[in-house]
């Protein structure tokens, strides 16, 4: 007779409260990367939702805390995934898990976007999240896709289950460079141009576009309405951009509306490198995406990031999608292999992200007053036979199991399936 195989693990269930809620932690004694390019060796680090003290043994007199001995290990800020659809992707090819992208109804109209807010779908529950969580991934940059201006990107904490997981809305505008419209990448830049235009002008004549005394504007007007905080420069325009011509066309768009801009992909980027080190564009790109897979990436190199970051550019590195964005650390020790400093691939993959989306006053590095995301690792968190150890998001221990982790034990003992 078969034996009954044991019921398939769900995903850990929604937590009351992660350990540590409401705690004042102190982890002493270990090596800490505060992630811009500090080290502090036998260190003490405060957290409590934020972090407090941040200082060598000796020199931090603390009371009150529970202490935690982390002698031996390596501490960095918690990494952070800097262009992920985390949250609004389940199963890739199954349509009713997916809410990256607004549906297409006209055409033309429904290439701008802008208004998508994808805060409003992040599905906190989601198996993913504590994949990502409990291998050092502690933030995310959540971006929407499709069209030529894809919506809005939300910046989110990996708690999963916590319906407080978004930190904040609408930290940048996601578009696209290249073939995104007409087949053709001038008309892409042509339509781009018109739809800043038209949003510009839209904030100066409201109430005559709502009595139909305007004319025909280049998108809803809830989506040029989007795009007011991207002409006052308060909220960057994440622009994907690969080959060398393209990142030229988004710096003079930069340039020609007094934009922030931000280059994501940047095949190509370092032959721009001087250019955009001048105009202080950080560049989010992945490593490993060494191939030409199309004739916008001919220019791909491994040590792209070494270029850029010898130039002075803001070098950010992500590892994309949704299922894989634990590989974060894999791609920044890639980088490393291939020229990038340690602790400049530590930064890229940290504090960088968080300046690509202005997020830096509180994220991306152990700081006195930023969140208090926190990584203990066994060892070089770069190399591949290091493990995160213990995950801090928000000052709360996370619990170190997921949906894999399950399975993994699950089935680690076969004898229970013989015959």
């Amino acid at each position: 007779m078969r034996p009954t195989p044991p019921a398939t693990p769900a995903a850990p269930s929604k937590p009351a409260a992660y350990a540590g809620d409401g705690e004042r932690v102190v982890l002493v004694g270990g090596e800490l990367h505060t992630g811009d390019g500090v080290i502090i060796n036998n260190s003490v680090v405060e957290l409590h939702g934020t972090f407090g003290v941040v200082a060598r043994q000796g020199d931090a007199q603390l009371s009150g805390a529970r202490v935690i001995d982390v002698t031996g290990k390596h501490l960095t800020p918690g990494f952070i995934a800097a262009d992920t659809n985390l949250g609004l992707v389940e199963i890739d090819l199954e349509d009713s898990t997916r809410d990256d992208a607004r549906a297409v109804g006209q055409p033309t109209v429904d290439l701008i976007r802008a208004a998508h807010d994808t805060s409003l779908a992040i599905h906190e529950d989601s198996s993913l999240i504590q994949i990502q969580a409990i291998e050092g991934v502690t933030s995310a940059a959540v971006t929407p896709s499709g069209g030529l201006i894809a919506g809005q990107v939300t910046w989110i904490d990996l708690l999963h289950g916590d319906a407080a997981l978004v930190h904040k809305a609408g930290v940048a505008v996601r578009a696209t460079l290249g073939r995104a419209y007409g087949g053709s990448r001038s008309a892409t830049l042509s339509k781009l141009a018109e739809t800043l235009s038209d949003a510009r002008l839209y904030q100066t004549r409201k109430p005559a576009h709502e009595r139909g005394e305007s004319r025909e504007l280049a998108a809803h007007h809830l989506d040029l309405e989007a795009l007011a905080p991207v002409l006052r420069g308060q909220t960057p325009l994440a622009l994907t951009a690969h080959r060398a011509s393209d990142i030229r066309a988004a710096l003079e768009l930069a340039r020609r509306y007094d934009l922030e801009i931000v280059i994501i992909g940047g095949t190509e980027a370092w032959k721009e490198a001087e250019a955009l080190a001048r105009a202080r564009v950080p560049v989010i790109l992945q490593p490993t995406q060494n191939l030409p897979g199309s004739l916008d990436k001919l220019g791909a190199r491994l040590d792209a990031a070494a270029l850029l970051d010898e130039a002075g550019v803001i070098v950010a590195i992500t590892a994309g999608g949704a299922h894989n964005v634990r590989n974060l650390r894999q791609e920044a020790g890639v980088a490393v292999a291939h020229g990038l400093p340690w602790e400049r691939a530590l930064t890229a993959a940290t504090l960088n992200v968080a300046r690509a989306y202005r997020m830096d006053r509180e994220y991306g590095s152990v700081t006195t007053g930023k969140v208090a995301n926190l990584v203990v690792w066994s060892g070089d968190p770069l190399e591949l036979s290091s493990q995160a150890e213990r995950v801090f998001i928000r000052g709360r221990a996370i619990p170190m199991v997921s949906r894999q982790t399950l399975l993994r034990e699950r089935y680690r003992d076969l004898s229970r399936f013989s015959p």
